[in-house]
């Protein structure tokens, strides 16, 4: 593209480039019309013959890698957000990492005797007496929740991104946890 620019390094074709449009002031700086572009490898403007480029394997690694992410951070925020095990028609519990770990501590203090019940409120808003029979039941629920998402879901979605071959394979990932 043409822009108001000067050479930096002739070697490399590295420009300062006037993206602005006071065209004066670039003449100024002693900046004269050239076809330059700016490169995906760091951002910086050349020369359009000398501007280097990612290749293509490094354009679909790095999109592989930011499907990766969006993947991984799709189930942390599923976990911690929506995903729960329903305890009875009635009352949910929500399968966050901080739930299962009272939930353990609780497990805990009940089998050594320490505690005789447990009171939970449920995601409904209604509280529940539980026993170490419930806990241990509700333990486990929220443990294949969890691993339905990571082992199921996350997983699918990750031989998905590994299998796909061009960058508009990666793209037409659509990560959503919610669907079943």
């Amino acid at each position: 593209m043409i822009k108001y620019a000067k050479i930096i390094n002739e070697e490399t074709g590295l420009c300062s480039v006037g993206t602005g449009s006071n065209i004066d002031f670039y003449k100024l700086m002693g900046m004269v019309e050239l076809d330059v572009e700016q490169s995906d490898v760091d951002n910086n403007w050349y020369l359009k013959e000398k501007c280097p480029h990612k290749s293509e394997e490094e354009k679909l690694r790095e999109a592989k890698e930011a499907k990766y992410t969006e993947a991984l951070q799709g189930a942390k925020d599923y976990i911690d957000n929506e995903a729960v095990y329903q305890y009875d028609e009635n009352n949910s519990i929500e399968a966050t990492d901080g739930n299962i770990g009272k939930m353990t501590a609780n497990a805990f203090g009940l089998a050594q005797g320490a505690i005789e019940s447990v009171t939970w409120t449920s995601k409904e808003d209604n509280v529940l007496i539980l026993n170490a029979e419930d806990v241990a039941r509700i333990l486990l629920g929220l443990g294949v929740v969890q691993a339905e998402i990571w082992n199921i879901k996350f997983v699918a979605y990750k031989n998905e991104i590994e299998t796909a071959s061009t960058i508009e394979e990666v793209e037409a990932i659509v990560i959503d946890y919610k669907e079943d």
